[in-house]
């Protein structure tokens, strides 16, 4: 079960597919974890956040790149997910998947 904020975007997002669907109109959700980006520096730079991320992100036990969130974009975003919509895709090393 996703979380509340996640659900809040959850939500609007499967009623957007559906109701594209039918104009071959896609709509999918990217839900990241902590990324290292300037907006994650705190997180990234406190070594007592930093350990509390290694279990939570366990796939690489850092923070994700940019290039990941973008490589999952531009899949959605690509002919390859032609048949995808209403998914709301976790890029984050496997925290959802605890």
């Amino acid at each position: 079960m996703p979380t509340r904020p996640r659900r809040e975007v959850w939500s609007p997002s499967l009623a957007i597919a559906a109701y594209y669907a039918r104009q071959s109109v896609r709509c999918n959700v990217l839900c990241p974890a902590v990324i290292d980006t300037p907006q994650a520096a705190r997180s990234v730079g406190d070594p007592r956040l930093r350990a509390r991320l290694r279990e939570l992100q366990p796939l690489t036990g850092e923070p994700g790149r940019p290039e990941d969130v973008a490589a999952a974009a531009l899949f959605l975003a690509s002919d390859a997910s032609a048949f995808v919509t209403g998914v709301v895709l976790p890029v984050d090393g496997g925290w959802t998947a605890k």
